[in-house]
């Protein structure tokens, strides 16, 4: 099998798709047959994974990091352009949420979610259109359709009316905690991250319902006598350029809510493992892949009962409606005082998180884009705008 895996998302400092891209990849590699062959477009200056740059079945070739229009209409069908003159057309070509605008090739298109078609103020008017539109069209002339929970499964059958044995479930890695780093602990320490905390970890988007987490657990501080020490921590950068965050957080006492921005791989490390509780409220999501994280790292989670969480946290987590203030609150009380609650949950949390590991992702990537490279080509020959 030879697959084109369009992997520039790795660097481009958008976590979710560098960590849905990554283990896709990683994935692919470990469970896939010693004579397949991956080419990868990656971009300029991007660290790629070892399992990447060391595995010999890998070509790969690096681009300048491009606006997703100016990629997906010329820098990426241009590269597979090339591949075919040098006789190296692939059987298959992966891609995350957008296809090339023009390809003979078949695609596995990977669509996470379907928030740009739910959440009408959750994007700038431009970006939902562009969303809309392509995504709408490709999913049809796309070979198959990869998504990442069976919510979106569910969500893309049903919203845009696809033959539902065209869209597969490829599940997202849970990667194995490393060794927390000494120096990164105190560092953080240095920023005000210390004493007990609540974590949020992820980016500040909109439906990441982050400002109404910071109001719920500052009037939980302020009522509730155990509590007068604890901190909020906020580590993520807005999509935006948005205030709503730290808007929501004017006038609370001093320390008691501490924002990092975008945090690095050793300092995610550390804030997961000595956060008490890591909530995760998002209104939408395809997956959600922090409260899998903090599981892993043996961290009760306190998370939304909407979209795909209940489905991911299966149990391991205290759902709460994320709409609702006072369910928010009464949530972070239970987490907070009941330790026997809280020991529950973290180690339900670390058989659940066992589950989603690199081969799974992997056994998924390989079962879905075989069949499709052993297709007759005659099938698949046809130039496809997309």
């Amino acid at each position: 099998m030879i697959v084109a895996f369009d992997a520039t998302a790795i660097g481009s400092g958008l976590g979710g798709d560098e960590t849905l891209v990554s283990g896709m990849l990683r994935g692919l590699l470990l469970c896939g047959e010693s004579d397949d062959r991956v080419h990868v477009l990656a971009s300029e200056g991007a660290r790629l994974p070892d399992e990447v740059t060391g595995d010999p079945r890998v070509a790969l070739e690096r681009v300048r990091r491009r606006a997703g229009a100016l990629h997906f209409s010329a820098v990426l069908p241009f590269w597979l352009a090339q591949l075919s003159w040098r006789h190296l057309a692939p059987d298959v070509v992966v891609t995350n949420t957008h296809a090339p605008l023009v390809t003979r090739l078949p695609v596995a298109l990977m669509v996470p979610d379907l928030s740009f078609e739910h959440l009408v103020d959750g994007y700038p008017r431009a970006t939902r259109i562009r969303l809309q539109q392509l995504v709408r069209r490709q999913v049809h002339t796309a070979a198959t359709v990869l998504t990442i929970s069976d919510f979106s499964r569910d969500d893309l059958v049903r919203t845009y009316g696809l033959d539902p044995a065209r869209v597969h479930v490829v599940p997202l890695t849970v990667d194995a905690p490393a060794e927390p780093d000494p120096a990164v602990r105190a560092a953080l320490a240095g920023r005000g991250v210390e004493g007990p905390y609540v974590l949020y970890l992820g980016n500040l988007h909109p439906r990441k319902n982050v400002p109404r987490l910071i109001r719920a657990f500052l009037r939980l501080r302020a009522n509730e006598p155990r509590l007068p020490g604890h901190r909020l921590v906020v580590a993520g950068r807005p999509w935006f350029g948005g205030t709503a965050e730290r808007d929501a957080a004017a006038g609370a006492p001093e320390g008691s809510v501490v924002f990092l921005e975008r945090v690095s791989d050793a300092e995610r490390e550390v804030l997961m493992r000595d956060a008490e509780v890591l909530a995760y409220l998002s209104t939408f999501e395809g997956f959600g892949l922090p409260p899998l994280e903090a599981m892993a790292r043996g961290t009760a989670v306190l998370a939304s009962d909407v979209t795909s969480i209940p489905e991911v946290c299966a149990g391991a987590a205290v759902l709460v409606a994320p709409t609702d203030d006072a369910a928010i609150e009464e949530g972070l009380r239970e987490l907070l005082t009941d330790a026997g609650l809280r020991g529950r949950c973290e180690a339900a949390g670390l058989e659940r998180a066992a589950d989603y590991d690199l081969t799974r992702t992997g056994r998924a990537m390989v079962d879905t884009l075989r069949p499709i490279a052993l297709r007759d080509p005659a099938q698949t020959g046809t130039l496809h705008p997309v």
